[in-house]
């Protein structure tokens, strides 16, 4: 670069500029930008970020821009508030911006104090200081005087020089002389010519100097199209809007020095003093600086000394005191952590769950890598004993490499918030904050967002969105290249003018979010380290994204909320009060038959990360015998591991098959497991025992195996075969014993994981096989609220969970006001039940449910009347009672009426009663009842609902859909019960009985339950439905041949045939995966269809003595009234032959109507259809 045109852009927007910056800070594989490179092979001298009002994306461009070899300026465009930061008056206009960059460390420190305080203390439309922070602040920044937006540019804009230039000389005075520059602006635009001539101006009376800057938004001039699409989704207007705010010009990219030499010709200096204030510059952010908070020890004690105390303490109370093994393993892991610092941040960890457990918050056993820590099981934080179970410590602190613990604590997820506030008052609440997260312009969402604002209608942008495939790695480019239509939809046109905005836009960052579960906790106030922000959710996260805290020497911690714990807490609770006072699950033994016999019969339903469909049938093919069989079950069932082949092998072996060990030393290490490398602490093993790896390389060898970073894999190999060889083991051993690592171990799983997340799963197994009653109480309890009532497409899990417990001999009871609790109950001594909750009816929130049962404990409710009188109409409102009438919870309240009729009753009466109540309270209120006397207001409740004629009973079907709306499944009855024997005439087999085992077509018969059209990603429609029977239901997958054939049965409530192959299709996310077994449709038919079909006969069940003439008349009239092609038999009951069969001449067709005018004149159970195949 000629040294004459030396120039650093000091104005720069990234993506971080939500919505208006587009400028990447990162390229593929967390490299730089190619803007990033090209500056950097220019030679450019440094570059700045400049956000608006925001530094989310500063340590992110110091990390890539020290990768490229670029000096990185960290810098902030703040919003500077008319008055007082703290005063929240005026528009969004009033707020001024102002250019900030960081000198050095200090001024790095200022600006992440005055980013975070104008989002704590400044916020109104924008993150906004002002003078007097600035002012406490100013310290090691350099202040530029900003945009045409810059409170100086508008002063001079308003022709007010002596202003301007009093104003300048105040920030000097802030800043002093060789912190304020008047930054100079030219994108063509006619306001900016009268702003630098001011400027020049202001100069020339100050001595101030001039900086030259370009305000970028974009890095390429080429980008100023898509960065106008840009911001029409930010404003969320079109492209075409004449009034809409746009940029003035397309000159906000990042030009190069001979550019901005020639737009600023006649201020050379201003050129120069980019060069100066760059190498003004001179930032370090210390990086892996440990930041922990202090943690008080008694006195007398270190954090060392203390830690030490606090683990040979918990290992006496273990009973391991003593004991060699454990003692050697302490001394280790002891010396690891105080060699690395870490002894303050086990004590933190242990103080936070030490007070969980001693106030009532359930925590799980362990998570991750951290079970593998024996100072983590004498300190109670995990509860897994990892000498017993080979798990190994550098799986969790690799010795060699240092880098921050990651221990990640599962608790309740009704405790988990009662845990952080203790955290934020023992450290402080500017100590402790969550994290940001960021949402992303992802392929399907940035096609839509582009074709809204082209103006084209909603459904071409969804038609286009749908081509692409889904999928959360899914790119524009990726689905070009694999979907034809997709590709022929954007080739010309408004297609193409769609695709090519969206290609430039996508993955950009959209907007900020609050990580689910992380938090961090820091030394001094967290802005000393990372600049914070508030959303309008109120909660204050981090600026930066987590990856990058660790790397700042942060403690950041995952604190989980684990619903499954709360399962077995309310379990233990309730066997506890039924059962054994002293019911401890830790104390359960882990060999009990019936638990074992529950998981190999594949009745895993409600088991922690046993539930699915897959591994329950994996569960049946290993039928596990050991709790060493669940762990690996658990780590086995993964799409790795089943791809490979492991789980046959694993299988086969279990059960008989000879297991042959390579070598003698692999037996101790691979018995567990049958010969099998399950777990990625087998292969470190046997990277330590054969080929004499210290346990920081086996960590190493951990790493490149999980990464398949077969470069690194290479290397490793050599090591070890030339370990093994020191050790006496041939090279063509070693050779094979390494390509079986390098093979299975790549798909090995985190074995201290699976022991601990196996432990939650074999006590809630437990629970499940021997107090099966207060196991379903948790169970179906933990499901309100979480599971679907009226999602197309998705399982109802507490509909499957209520099946389960039928299946099991559990009667679980209606919603009942006057008997349920709002959470399920169990009701009744020895043969209990289980009864529904209030909170599980639809509309029926906590303070309803808690205003009911409190209200009931006084006396029953003995009318709606009454019911209404004495509960907050408000708390409980028209809604809520509504739902629980439709569920069936108010029958009680009109005793010896059948629930058809009771529940028209109810609701017909409902609106009057409480208008009436309504009125009651008011005068109450007003103090009526002083005037006439209390009785006169408050008259005896109500027996009958109003006293008027009872309306129109519910017929069963209008009862049952209304049960199916608010309860999410049918109660009282189902709509196909009285199509039983239709169903199993047509259907080779009940939805219940399907398996993912079953490898041949089946044919199922149903209610279509609920049905969504898809768009596939060549253009086809499809569908997904829901098809239900009375034993279960099923999704269905009708691909675009089957729906082309039957898109016109595809209505919700229809009774159809489906015939078709299952799938099981698993999606491996989050702590366990989610497999449901799919139906594959390839025929659907109407069961009047499927009857003709497969119907062999309707037999009609009749007694040959009580047969008179105007019975047959008025049943030849009906049989001929639903004429088909089925044949009708008469099946009579002679005093002389018995039972005859006599074929008759009418044939009829399947109608619904048919078998209710059957049912009226034989009776319900009078008739059968027999199937012919």
């Amino acid at each position: 670069m000629n040294a004459d045109l030396d120039f650093v852009h000091l104005h720069n927007h990234t993506e971080y500029s939500l919505l208006d910056g587009m400028t990447r800070i990162t390229g593929e594989k967390d490299s730089p930008s190619p803007l990033l490179l090209e500056l950097s092979r220019q030679g450019a001298k440094g570059v700045a970020i400049t956000d608006h009002g925001n530094m989310y994306g500063a340590i992110e461009f110091y990390l890539r821009c020290r990768k490229a070899g670029l000096k990185p300026i960290i810098g902030c465009e703040m919003y500077m508030s008319k008055g007082s930061r703290r005063e929240k008056s005026g528009s969004q206009r009033d707020n001024r911006h102002i250019t900030v960059l960081a000198r050095d460390f200090e001024g790095y420190q200022n600006l992440m104090a005055l980013s975070s305080k104008a989002f704590l203390e400044g916020f109104y439309y924008d993150a906004r200081i002002d003078r007097e922070l600035l002012a406490e602040h100013a310290q090691g920044l350099i202040v530029l005087s900003g945009c045409l937006k810059g409170e100086l540019a508008q002063t001079l804009l308003n022709g007010d020089l002596p202003g301007a230039v009093r104003m300048a000389g105040e920030y000097r005075d802030i800043l002093g002389p060789e912190g304020y520059y008047l930054e100079m602006m030219d994108h063509g635009i006619q306001a900016q010519k009268q702003v630098l001539k001011g400027l020049l101006e202001v100069h020339e009376k100050t001595g101030i100097p001039l900086v030259a800057t370009n305000d970028n938004h974009y890095a390429l001039k080429g980008d100023a199209a898509a960065h106008d699409a840009h911001i029409c989704i930010s404003m969320g207007k079109l492209l075409s809007d004449t009034s809409r705010l746009r940029f003035d010009s397309h000159e906000f990219f990042f030009k190069s020095p001979q550019e901005m030499a020639k737009v600023f010709h006649f201020a050379p200096e201003a050129l120069k003093n980019t060069v100066r204030i760059a190498e003004a510059c001179h930032l370090e952010i210390p990086m892996n600086k440990l930041h922990l908070p202090d943690f008080p020890v008694p006195e007398g004690q270190t954090q060392d000394s203390y830690l030490e105390k606090l683990c040979r303490e918990g290992l006496e109370r273990l009973g391991l005191g003593g004991r060699e093994e454990y003692e050697k393993r302490l001394a280790y892991e002891l010396g690891v952590i105080k060699r690395m610092g870490f002894s303050g941040y086990f004590l933190i960890v242990w103080d936070f769950i030490h007070y969980a457990k001693n106030n009532g918050v359930p925590v799980g056993p362990g998570r991750g890598s951290g079970a593998g820590s024996l100072v983590s099981y004498a300190l109670d934080i995990t509860m897994v004993d990892p000498i017993k179970y080979k798990l190994l410590f550098e799986r969790f602190l690799n010795p060699d490499r240092k880098s921050m613990p990651d221990l990640d604590i599962d608790f309740s997820d009704t405790g988990r918030e009662k845990v952080i506030d203790y955290v934020r008052g023992k450290y402080g609440v500017d100590r402790v904050a969550s994290i940001v997260t960021f949402g992303s312009m992802k392929a399907k969402l940035v096609v839509r967002d582009v074709a809204r604002v082209l103006g084209l209608p909603p459904q071409e942008g969804d038609r286009i969105a749908k081509l692409i495939p889904a999928g959360p790695k899914v790119t524009l480019a990726k689905a070009l290249k694999e979907t034809p239509q997709l590709s022929e939809a954007c080739r010309a046109g408004e297609g193409k003018k769609l695709m090519d905005l969206a290609h430039r836009l996508e993955g950009l960052k959209r907007h900020t979010g609050v990580h689910a579960a992380g938090i961090v906790i820091t030394k001094e106030v967290v802005w000393k380290y990372a600049p914070l922000s508030k959303g309008s959710s109120g909660v204050v996260t981090t600026q930066y994204d987590g990856a990058y805290l660790p790397m700042l020497g942060l403690l950041k911690m995952d604190f989980l909320g684990l619903r499954n714990l709360s399962v077995i807490t309310d379990a233990v609770a309730l066997v506890r009060a039924r059962h054994d006072p002293s019911f401890d699950l830790m104390k359960i033994p882990m060999d009990d038959a019936k638990t074992y016999e529950l998981l190999a019969s594949g009745h895993a339903l409600g088991v922690f990360q046993l539930d699915s469909e897959g591994i329950r049938g994996l569960l049946r093919r290993i039928k596990p015998t050991t709790f060493e069989d669940i762990s690996a079950a658990i780590a086995l069932y993964r799409p790795g591991p089943m791809e490979a082949g492991m789980l046959d092998l694993f299988v086969e072996r279990k059960h008989g098959k000879k297991v042959r060990y390579d070598h003698p030393k692999l037996e101790p290490i691979l018995q567990d497991t049958y010969g099998c490398i399950v777990y990625q602490e087998q292969a470190m093993e046997i990277a330590k025992s054969l080929a004499g790896f210290t346990p920081g390389e086996a960590d190493t060898l951990r790493k490149a195996m999980s990464k398949k970073i077969a470069e690194e894999m290479e290397k490793q190999r050599g090591r070890f075969v030339d370990g093994c060889k020191k050790n006496s083991i041939d090279a063509k051993i070693a050779t094979k014993i390494y390509d079986q690592i390098d093979k299975f171990g790549g798909y090995g799983f985190n074995k201290s994981h699976t022991v601990a997340y196996g432990l939650i799963a074999y006590q809630t197994a437990y629970l499940k096989a021997n107090h099966p009653l207060e196991f379903f109480t948790a169970l179906l309890t933990s499901e309100i609220g979480h599971s679907a009532v009226d999602v197309e497409g998705k399982e109802n899990k507490l509909v499957t969970y209520l099946s389960d417990a039928g299946a099991m001999g559990i009667q679980v009871l209606g919603p009942d006001v006057q008997k349920s609790s709002p959470k399920f109950s169990i009701e009744g001594g020895a043969s209990a039940d289980i009864r529904f909750g209030l909170l599980a009816v639809k509309n029926v929130g906590h303070g309803a449910g808690e205003a009911i049962a409190a209200a009931r404990g006084e006396r029953p409710f003995v009318s709606l009347d009454d019911f209404c009188q004495r509960l907050d109409l408000h708390t409980v409102n028209r809604k809520t009672i509504e739902s629980l009438i439709k569920a069936g919870a108010m029958d009680s309240l009109l005793p010896g009426k059948p629930i058809g009729t009771a529940r028209a009753a109810l609701m017909a009466a409902l609106e009057n009663t409480m208008d009436r109540q309504a009125g009651i309270k008011e005068d109450m209120s007003r103090g009526q009842a002083l005037l006439f006397g209390a009785d006169a207001v408050c008259a005896p409740p109500r027996r009958a609902v109003d006293g008027a004629a009872l309306p129109e009973t519910w017929h069963e079907h209008v009862l049952l859909q209304n049960e199916r709306e608010v309860l999410g499944f049918y109660l009282s009855g189902h709509p196909l019960v009285r199509f039983k024997d239709v169903l199993s005439c047509a259907a080779t087999h009940e939805i219940g009985s399907l398996s993912a085992q079953m490898t041949k077509p089946v044919r199922v018969a149903g209610l279509l339950a609920s049905v969504k059209k898809i768009i596939t990603r060549k253009g086809d429609p499809m569908a997904r439905a829901m098809l239900e029977d009375l034993s279960g239901e099923i999704p269905l997958i009708i691909f675009p041949k089957t729906f082309a054939a039957c898109s016109d049965l595809l209505k919700t409530n229809s009774i159809l045939v489906v015939s078709g192959t299952l799938s099981a299709q698993n999606d491996f996310k989050g702590e366990s995966d989610a497999t449901t077994l799919e139906l594959r449709a390839e025929e659907l038919m109407p069961i009047q269809a499927a009857l003709t079909r497969y119907a062999k006969r309707l037999v009609l069940h009749l007694s040959a003595s009580g047969i008179e003439q105007d019975f047959l008349k008025e049943l030849r009239i009906i049989l001929r009234k639903y004429a088909g092609r089925i044949p009708v038999h008469f099946r009579l009951q002679t005093p002389a032959h018995g039972e005859v069969l006599v074929e008759s001449e009418e044939s009829v067709a399947f109608d619904e109507r048919l078998f209710e005018e059957l049912g009226r004149i034989l009776g319900e159970k009078a008739w059968q259809i027999e199937s012919g195949s």
